[in-house]
């Protein structure tokens, strides 16, 4: 594993801190601006703005599931994310803003399952509210689509890492298009 400096990892840093941002302003402002299940409309008959908290995860899936044990496994997961990001040989800009993405996403959530219940922390639900409503589709939350974006990426990148060592194992050159 090479070692580069500080100064190389300036993508995964920019793209974490920003997505984290976006993630955390605009709850805050939804959160501040409107009530529980109030709407503001964005676009009508397509988009609009509806807060609502999800104790799970994706459409509601696994909503018995603590809140502490969901700070548990997306703290795992985002762990394992930080380590496979300085284990990777190449860290080019696909893999910094595929990583910067999905850690900030992961980080976003992971806030409101620890603070975002002012009673008890680490029982928190997470915040959403980007609803599209002309198609059946999962009310969401800048997080979720860091993530969304970011983990199609991640594949991409890592797919790629791969075959790049592969490669290098068998000696041969990379075939370009293939």
């Amino acid at each position: 594993m090479t070692t580069k400096t500080p100064k190389s990892h300036w993508l995964f840093v920019v793209t974490f801190l920003i997505a984290l941002a976006l993630d955390l302003i605009s709850k805050h402002l939804i959160e501040t601006r409107l009530g529980m299940f109030e709407e503001y409309e964005v676009w009508q008959g397509v988009l609009r703005f509806r807060l609502i908290t999800n104790p799970g995860m994706m459409w509601s899936m696994a909503e018995a599931v603590p809140a502490s044990l969901w700070v548990a496994i997306r703290g795992s997961v985002l762990l394992g994310l930080i380590w496979m990001y300085f284990s990777l040989e190449n860290k080019g800009p696909m893999a910094q803003l595929a990583f910067g993405l999905v850690c900030a996403g992961a980080l976003g959530n992971i806030y409101d399952n620890i603070f975002q219940n002012k009673d008890a922390l680490f029982q928190g639900e997470v915040r959403d509210f980007i609803q599209f409503y002309w198609f059946e589709f999962p009310t969401f939350n800048v997080a979720d689509s860091c993530i969304c974006v970011g983990a199609p990426l991640l594949l991409l990148v890592l797919w790629s890492h791969d075959r790049e060592l592969r490669a290098k194992e068998d000696g041969k050159p990379q075939e370009q298009g293939s």
